[in-house]
């Protein structure tokens, strides 16, 4: 029963330790706008900053209606680098049942020399739109701020002085440690995480060299990401490392000596010395490797050339393609055709070849042979001429339609082929 009872008080503890939690992450909403300019973190407001660290500074404005106006310019903070965290945006707000407005910016102060950093007086002005659909002037202030800043602490034993509040190094091989072997060229890989400051305040990582190998190629790669905590600086530097010796060796440690803001004393982020027995090499697993390096990269050439050979016969497909499409009579080549072999007068032989002509070229509103002329080659003039005379010399003698109409259909089809030919040269010249 008494175990019981204590498991019971700790279930309940733990649940108004996150209700509370909850509450304090959420903004509560005033009953007029109201200005707040928020100093974090805990332990700057409690020890004061450090030379080259980091101060979180917040401007919130905060109003239970929405904002119709804000003028509001972050005044200059002298003897401090600022980095903007988060620009000025409005977004709602919910507290418990109650729905309001928040207006912030969010900053990151780095002090360049000790002694006082002040934050100026910060002046918010605006309108906001009451529950009555009226505007509201407000004109808010807060007082300027004063901050200690520390100097270097001697304590810090390292030719360096970085600030953060707290730094995390990891390490991966490539491959692992265990599978290392006389002559090979591993990669190590090692990532820092810092909270805190800026990629650039990162010191230089030096990977030595030691007995039984050496130091093949080094480079790194950083980045600072913003976030609504502060600066976060991401390094990742990579080594390749020679083996030279199939003795047992240590590789060399990596650390890094920095300031513990959060516990205000010296911390040390380290990847230890790592001992190593490189594996005695195989002759036999090296023919193999050997070899199928030797078939994989045969394999890649044959793969080349077949892409080779599949090119030109692809692009001569393709041609062959577009030529037959070309030559292929279209649904008016084809109309055209079957009303030339019923007995048509040259007046309606005229009236389907200017039919047939708009589904060809798109001639829309064609009322005589002229236009036909100038798209058809000089192969197809003399069919139109045959059919032109019948319709205008009056003899009212007869003509062989299926010929007209197989003379211009064979005309237009060289057209669509000559025009695509053209379009494939085009193409070839600007690529």
């Amino acid at each position: 029963m008494i175990m019981r009872g204590l498991i019971f008080v700790v279930f309940m503890a733990t649940l108004l330790i996150r209700a509370e939690s909850t509450v304090a992450q959420q903004v509560a909403i005033p009953l007029s706008p109201q200005l707040k300019v928020i100093i974090e973190p805990n332990h700057v407001v409690r020890n004061g900053a450090y030379v080259q660290g980091q101060v979180l500074l917040r401007v919130l404005l905060t109003s239970p209606f929405p904002f119709a106006a804000i003028d509001f310019a972050m005044p200059e903070i002298a003897g401090a680098r600022v980095i903007t965290l988060i620009k000025p945006k409005t977004r709602t707000i919910h507290f418990y049942e109650k729905t309001g407005y928040a207006h912030e910016t969010r900053l990151s102060l780095c002090p360049e020399t000790s002694g006082i950093l002040i934050i100026p007086r910060i002046t918010i002005k605006g309108e906001v739109t009451n529950e009555a659909g009226e505007r509201e002037f407000f004109d808010l202030s807060n007082p300027a701020v004063e901050i200690p800043v520390h100097p270097i602490n001697s304590a810090l034993e390292a030719s360096w002085w970085m600030v953060a509040d707290g730094v995390e190094i990891t390490e991966t091989w490539t491959p692992e440690p265990d599978q290392f072997r006389v002559g090979d060229t591993v990669r190590r890989h090692v990532k820092v995480v810092a909270n805190g400051i800026s990629v650039e305040q990162l010191p230089h990582i030096e990977q030595s060299a030691n007995q039984g190998y050496a130091i093949a190629g080094a480079w790194q790669d950083g980045k600072t990401d913003r976030t609504k905590t502060g600066l976060v600086a991401h390094l990742k530097q990579t080594w390749d490392l020679q083996i030279q010796s199939g003795e047992v060796m240590y590789i060399s440690p990596i650390e890094i000596h920095y300031w513990d803001a959060v516990a205000n004393q010296p911390a040390v982020a380290r990847l230890p010395s790592k001992r190593v027995e490189p594996l005695v090499r195989d002759p036999e697993a090296m023919k193999r490797n050997l070899v199928d390096a030797a078939m994989a990269k045969h394999q890649g050439r044959r793969l080349g050339v077949v892409l080779l050979l599949a090119l030109p016969a692809t692009a001569c497909f393709l041609l062959l393609a577009f030529i037959f499409l070309a030559l292929k009579p279209t649904p008016a080549d084809r109309r055209l055709i079957a009303e030339s072999r019923s007995k048509l007068s040259a007046v309606k032989a005229l009236a389907a070849v200017l039919r047939w002509s708009q589904g060809s070229f798109g001639l829309r509103g064609a009322r005589s042979l002229s236009d036909l002329r100038e798209r058809l080659s000089t192969a197809g003039r003399g069919p139109l001429d045959t059919l032109e005379a019948a319709v205008f010399d009056g003899r009212g003698r007869p003509i062989d339609n299926g010929a007209v109409a197989r003379g211009i259909v064979s005309a237009a089809r060289r057209g669509r082929l000559r025009a695509l030919f053209c379009r494939l040269m085009t193409l070839l010249e600007t690529s």
